[in-house]
């Protein structure tokens, strides 16, 4: 008589064929919720960063005579610049050295950084200012045709925020008063909707469409558009969008740190 012995608890083909598959399904399901999960997470420690550096600037202020800081902008004639070398004590790096939190320089989402040519494993900046200018050739707020009195109202023609300015002239508020018909209204006069102060860096060219973002969201989490926000929306396009973080601030108020695309190309009366 011949003896045929089988194996104990083994898997017949289709029964790891299901297990597989099962694993497979599961996967595919708990992947984007795990996505998302880390990107909520990045966004997180991106809003911390932009919260750092504005505390960042008001410390400054503090002990400045309500002045924000006179910043330059050693990247903007060289990309691989660094953004906190000691030579350049007037670049931005170096100027809030002592106000803001070592760590609250990079964003885990960015696509982009200084100095560009280092990787990301390199960057030591991630974040972009609107600054007084290129080093060497900014200007400060007491020079300007606006910052005299003399001209244009600064609260106006505010496109450039740190440059030495008094606190309560920052805004991110683009008031147009040959625009009667702007949807929005304050007491300074009409405006369309406000720019960032400060926000994450993008690569890519916006003016040409190709822009790559670091966050991922939906172009309706911006708040602060008031009445422009259908005008806004219509040039931004609808539905999800790659973006960045972007922080508001008027006077010491935070306006809105938010996710948002930047409506490209321009339309008449932005």
């Amino acid at each position: 008589m011949r003896m045929h012995r089988t194996s104990a608890g083994a898997f017949t083909l289709i029964e790891m064929l299901s297990v597989m598959a099962m694993i497979s399904l599961l996967i595919s399901i708990l992947l984007p919720s795990l996505n998302r999960a880390r990107e909520q997470a990045k966004q997180a420690v991106c809003r911390n960063n932009l919260r750092s550096i504005w505390t960042g600037v008001l410390q400054y202020s503090s002990v400045s005579k309500d002045r924000v800081p006179f910043m330059e902008d050693i990247n903007e004639g060289n990309p691989d610049a660094d953004p906190f070398d000691p030579k350049c004590g007037s670049t931005v790096g170096r100027v809030l050295l002592d106000y803001v939190n070592a760590g609250s320089w990079r964003c885990p989402g960015a696509v982009r950084g200084f100095p560009e040519s280092a990787g990301p494993q390199g960057w030591t900046m991630t974040y972009w200012f609107r600054s007084a200018g290129p080093v060497g050739k900014g200007v400060p707020f007491h020079a300007t045709p606006w910052g005299t009195g003399k001209s244009m109202d600064p609260l106006v023609s505010n496109y450039v925020n740190f440059d030495g300015r008094p606190l309560k002239y920052i805004s991110g508020r683009r008031h147009t008063p040959s625009n009667p018909n702007a949807p929005n209204r304050d007491a300074v006069g009409p405006w369309t909707f406000s720019y960032p102060i400060i926000a994450d860096l993008i690569s890519g060219v916006e003016t040409e469409g190709t822009p790559k973002y670091p966050h991922v969201g939906v172009v309706d989490q911006r708040l602060d558009l008031q009445a422009a926000r259908p005008k806004f929306e219509k040039a931004a396009g609808v539905g999800k969008l790659p973006s960045r973080m972007e922080l508001h601030a008027e006077s010491d108020q935070v306006m809105e740190i938010y996710l948002t695309r930047v409506p490209y190309p321009h339309k008449p009366g932005y």
